[in-house]
């Protein structure tokens, strides 16, 4: 669910919709899309990993809802309480990732709040472009997306295909 690579938009409400759109693909080091839990063929989730995989998939859904109909509050509010959802349900050996990335989603809703979801000052503001690049520019972020998308392929059955 982070973003390690992007593509580079002109405008950075552009951009920080990409951004939004790739937390809910879970983009890999090579920039696949990750789908939904299953996908793989003939592949079975495990009963130990079907609410975790169940949660990845509600969140993942709501991202993708919201880069269709925009960031608003309310878009914002279902995807912080899908995130949350996510963090309880995961098994503890992906935890710090998942819990990096509900930082990740929070610290950008916060971002979005202090500018009251208003697209066309989000759009023109390069502070926030920034911000939001510096989130997916710390330390560590790169190996836990790594982390993430591997543990969704082997346990969920996520395709990227």
């Amino acid at each position: 669910m982070f973003v390690p690579m992007f593509r580079r938009s002109k405008a950075p409400a552009a951009l920080l919709v990409s951004l939004v759109v790739a937390l809910g693909a879970c983009t890999t080091d090579k920039d696949e899309e990750l789908r939904l839990s299953g996908g793989v063929e003939n592949f079975t989730i495990q009963p130990e990993y079907e609410t975790f995989c169940a949660a990845y998939d509600s969140l993942n859904i709501a991202l993708n809802e919201m880069s269709k109909t925009g960031s608003t509050k309310e878009n914002f509010a279902v995807v912080i309480e899908k995130s949350k959802a996510l963090v309880e349900a995961s098994p503890k050996d992906i935890a710090s990732a998942v819990l990096s990335n509900d930082a990740i989603l929070n610290a950008m809703n916060k971002a979005f709040e202090d500018r009251d979801y208003d697209e066309e000052k989000i759009s023109q503001d390069e502070g926030l472009r920034q911000q939001v690049q510096a989130l997916y520019s710390r330390d560590g972020v790169a190996e836990l997306t790594t982390q993430f998308a591997d543990y969704l392929v082997k346990n969920c059955g996520v395709s990227t295909e």
